[in-house]
């Protein structure tokens, strides 16, 4: 206080012994109002991240869910996933679960190899670590639209996936700075990042169980699939299968690798595609069509896999698939 304050205007002098018996007050009550608001903060993070727990759980009636049924789940209301979805757990934006994290959606994970770099998704919520885990890798279209909005399509294949007990895993083609976002422009590129993930990430991160791991891709993830991995890098999937959606094309050199006698008999590999979706659209002119029917007849006749089947849809163009819906029916053994 400046010494030349007016007398009227100096605060009165307390004794000593008064301001020694109220900063412990002082201290106490600001302790209280600190304890206080990190519980009106701590209640306003529940309310925000409701529901709590897994799928099934009695509280997530109150989440936000998706229809499925222009995917193919009619009467299916699926949790949507992505990272502004309702969230259990954690507080102020702190996973509180340690080492249990994975078993949880994560999103816009990093993997570099070799230079390259990439994201993916691993939707992992509702997975029961005590059981056999399997994973479904997912590779989008071109311009990455399950990677770039998994609140929708890709929301309900992960629940296809739960229930199953499967991990989804949605890719991002490393192929991202280029106008034309892809998988199969730099397939071989790709691959490499692909098979790094795989063997030097997600197998350490995951107790998986390679006889139950499957491909799916739509349109160049399709592409992607039975050109590359399945061509070069079968020894990826020792069991489970493929599913390629509009497209699907035979490779257009020779395989890399050869698959096993193992996997001729047992591996499940399924074309599906619109019979509209020949390319004569403005807005599609690649034609999955004879692109399916080719990658059909490579695998099946040349190769010499046995539980192959192509699945051609009447009225159905490129955009018209039911992704999740057909993945559950192949799971399930009904394609």
């Amino acid at each position: 206080m400046r010494a030349d304050t007016p007398p009227a205007q100096r605060p009165p002098r307390s004794r000593p012994g008064r301001r020694l018996r109220a900063a412990p007050r002082r201290l106490l009550a600001t302790a209280l109002g600190l304890v206080l608001l990190l519980l009106v903060l701590a209640a306003v993070a529940v309310l925000v991240g409701r529901p709590g727990g897994t799928p099934g759980a009695d509280d997530d009636e109150a989440a936000e869910t998706v229809a499925c049924g222009t995917w193919g789940l009619e009467e299916v209301e699926a949790p949507v996933r992505g990272p502004d979805a309702p969230r259990s757990g954690g507080m102020f934006g702190v996973d509180l679960f340690g080492p249990g994290e994975q078993w949880r959606d994560r999103f816009g994970l990093e993997f570099e190899h070799g230079g390259i770099a990439s994201g993916y998704h691993v939707l992992a919520d509702g997975v029961d670590p005590e059981r056999p885990v399997g994973a479904v890798y997912h590779f989008h279209g071109d311009g990455g639209f399950e990677y770039d909005h998994p609140e929708y399509a890709v929301s309900c294949m992960a629940e296809v996936a739960r229930e199953r007990n499967m991990l989804l895993v949605v890719l991002q083609t490393p192929d991202h700075d280029d106008p034309e976002v892809t998988w199969w422009e730099e397939r071989g590129r790709n691959g490499e990042w692909f098979r790094a993930l795989v063997e030097q990430r997600l197998r350490a991160d995951y107790p998986l169980d390679p006889e139950r791991t499957w491909f799916t891709g739509y349109s160049g993830g399709a592409q992607f699939i039975s050109q590359e991995l399945l061509a070069d890098h079968a020894d990826l999937i020792p069991g489970g299968g493929a599913v390629m959606m509009g497209g699907g094309q035979g490779p257009d050199s020779e395989p890399a690798t050869e698959p096993t006698a193992a996997q001729l008999e047992d591996l499940r590999l399924h074309w599906d595609v619109g019979r509209l979706d020949d390319g004569s659209d403005p807005a599609a002119t690649f034609d999955a069509l004879s692109a399916a029917r080719d990658g059909y007849r490579w695998y099946t006749r040349w190769i010499g896999f046995e539980d192959t089947s192509l699945e051609v849809r009447r009225g159905i163009d490129h955009f018209g698939l039911p992704y999740a819906g057909i993945l559950e029916d192949v799971l399930d053994g009904e394609l």
